[in-house]
């Protein structure tokens, strides 16, 4: 069956009510007359790794598959992620923001000053200039929360836990002291960017053995994603710009475009993507006749969708409530964090 991953889907009327923006037709209809079902799972890596048939182990094994796809040898060891973050002070949170994107030489010279002051126990690689991963010497008893599901929520509430979760909180608290004085990061802050102040640990694990061949086809242009879907045999193919009848039974469909949009506060571009996903997928795939399903692993439930629900007239969605709630744009880079950096 035809599957999409479309994060937050189930908050779009939500969303466009505080907006004071008319319903999406197609996307209402789907809520109001889909059937929705519990997925028993609440993060887009689960979901991902459950459907390449990829096995949890203390977490699901992203890190060393990464390692595996960047073409270094994984071997025997444990693997950890330890993605450069962004970390804010609101209120009285720590939020956790992964948009501070370094260039590859920032990346470069953080990973080589971390190497340098804490030598083997904590040595990150960047495979890529947002992707960091480091070799531990021995399996640390701890699980992480994965990034996706960390990204714009409290960060004390998410950290690792497990026996050694303190020695890996008081590693995270000695890294961030590091990053805050390195030069990288006054650099950005004179540039009014986000200061890359901490990482994120999360995706441990030692290489799996490959299983059996996964059939499905996975559209995705997200890096982690095609490298486990090559990792279990599956086809990857580049995201179509619109819905096509061509695309494979078996296939998943990542579009996470408008969930990155609402994780930087854009919200009128977060709406255009709504938009335009309504009529270039929704819209066709509701006339199509075919059956699909919609999963929102942020609400661990998936909406299942056949051509006989139009029909259920009966079923509509909830009107929008009257309230004065307007959603304002976020602060401009006005403030400083707990860290000494704008936010």
């Amino acid at each position: 069956m035809l599957q999409l991953v479309v994060p937050a889907f189930l908050q779009t009327n939500d969303y466009l009510d505080l907006l004071h923006e008319p319903r999406l037709k197609g996307i209402d209809m789907l809520l109001a007359r889909g059937r929705h079902e519990s997925m028993g799972i609440a993060s887009l890596e689960a979901l991902v790794c459950n459907e390449l048939n990829i096995a949890r182990q203390q977490d699901f094994p992203v890190a060393p598959i990464s390692v595996d796809a960047a073409g270094v040898s994984a071997g025997n060891h444990y693997w950890l992620r330890a993605d450069p973050v962004h970390a804010r002070i609101e209120r009285d949170q720590v939020i956790l923001n992964a948009l501070a994107d370094p260039t590859e030489a920032e990346a470069a010279m953080l990973c080589d000053a971390l190497s340098a002051h804490f030598g083997e126990a904590f040595s990150p690689q960047p495979l890529q200039p947002n992707v960091w991963v480091f070799k531990c010497e021995m399996i640390p008893a701890m699980s992480t929360t994965p990034l996706s599901s960390a990204i714009g929520k409290d960060m004390d509430a998410h950290l690792p836990g497990g026996s050694d979760a303190m020695q890996w909180r008081k590693l995270l608290n000695e890294v961030q002291m590091l990053l805050f004085h390195h030069p990288v990061n006054q650099a950005r802050e004179q540039r009014g960017e986000p200061a890359i102040n901490s990482v994120w640990f999360w995706g441990g694990g030692c290489l799996p053995n490959p299983g059996n061949k996964c059939f499905l086809t996975l559209y995705t242009e997200h890096s982690d994603w095609r490298a486990l879907a090559r990792f279990a045999g599956a086809e990857v193919r580049t995201m179509p710009a619109q819905y096509a009848p061509d695309i494979p039974e078996d296939s998943l469909i990542i579009l996470d475009e408008p969930q990155r949009l609402l994780l930087q506060g854009d919200l009128q571009n977060w709406l255009r993507a709504m938009e335009k996903f309504e009529a270039e997928w929704i819209q066709p795939l509701i006339g199509s006749g075919r059956h699909f399903r919609i999963h929102d692993p942020l609400q661990g439930t998936s909406l299942y969708w056949r051509s006989a629900y139009r029909w259920k007239f009966w079923r509509q969605a909830p009107k929008p409530a009257q309230r004065p709630i307007r959603i304002q744009p976020p602060p401009g880079d006005s403030g400083v964090d707990a860290f000494g950096n704008r936010y």
